[in-house]
């Protein structure tokens, strides 16, 4: 009775029991695991995080703020023609003879256009038309 006991246990254990190859690659990949854990909750893992963290949050950045600082750009841009446009139709429709009424009503094409430019400032202008980004790769970073 003894034997078949025995015998039964052993047979429940090797039909049961993965094979070796399979074994190996459990604890291969256990161990590799566990060497990226401790790697990456060492100094240089955290600091190798945070630099890869700060850059992908560098080009988040950049990809938010680009078009939104281009718009601006061409708010700007399309505000300097318009106005100019006003000037020369003021120009063209008074006789610059009449110095008083020409100054005024420039004056008062100038003062709007400030107000919006100044407007355009606040809500993120900052001067630079198309070319240069302010919020290029290293800006964001």
């Amino acid at each position: 009775m003894e034997m078949n006991r025995t015998n039964s246990m052993m047979v429940g254990m090797t039909s049961s029991r993965p094979p070796r190859k399979r074994s190996q690659r459990d604890s291969k990949c256990r161990r590799c695991c566990r060497r990226f854990t401790t790697f990456l909750f060492s100094h240089v893992g955290l600091c190798a995080l945070v630099i890869v963290y700060s850059i992908m949050g560098a080009f988040a950045f950049r990809a938010l703020e680009a078009p939104y600082e281009e718009q601006k750009a061409s708010q700007v841009s399309h505000l300097r023609q318009e106005t100019v446009r006003r000037l020369w139709e003021i120009t063209d429709k008074l006789n610059v003879l009449y110095k008083d009424n020409w100054t005024r009503m420039v004056s008062h094409e100038v003062r709007n256009f400030q107000t919006e430019l100044i407007a355009a400032v606040k809500d993120g202008y900052d001067g630079k038309d198309g070319g240069s980004q302010q919020w290029s790769l290293s800006g964001a970073f």
